[in-house]
């Protein structure tokens, strides 16, 4: 959606898959783009939406606010990535703006250890869920077994 706001066109979207459908609701509902839903199009729906993006100003005037929202920087994108390359030669490498998990080994980026405690800990719950499983089962068949040679000594 930032390419239709940085033109400043309104557009008829088509949501076909992931993100689509909330990015076209959003533009939907700021209000410089229509919605049409693939399994429901038609030729007249997208005539009819063609025709009531181009004809209505609505659309066009709230994608224009955007852009210029948007367009409204005091230096461009160039500007912005040259002085932010010359911050860091000023500053010999900005320390500051370095992420500190630079400087972590590999088990504790990845949280191996954290990971490993969970898959113990899941590992524990299975083998109890497991042996409970297995006493119930054999104290059931017990007492059936039990109840069986009663009634066979009752007869």
């Amino acid at each position: 959606m930032f390419e239709t706001v940085y033109h400043g066109v309104p557009i008829i979207t088509m949501p076909v898959f992931c993100d689509h459908d909330s990015n076209a609701a959003k533009a939907e509902i700021d209000g410089y783009a229509l919605k049409l839903d693939l399994q429901t199009l038609t030729a007249d729906k997208l005539l009819w939406a063609i025709r009531k993006v181009i004809e209505d100003p609505k659309y066009r005037q709230e994608v224009k606010r955007r852009q210029r929202l948007l367009m409204d920087q005091s230096e461009t994108p160039l500007e912005r990535a040259v002085f932010w390359t010359e911050y860091v030669l000023r500053h010999k490498g900005a320390m500051a703006l370095q992420s500190p998990s630079r400087h972590l080994g590999v088990l504790q980026y990845y949280l191996v250890d954290v990971i490993a405690l969970l898959m113990l800990s899941a590992l524990m719950f299975y083998s109890v869920m497991k042996l409970l499983l297995r006493l119930v089962t054999q104290h059931a068949v017990n007492s059936y077994s039990s109840d069986a040679c009663e009634r066979k000594k009752v007869e």
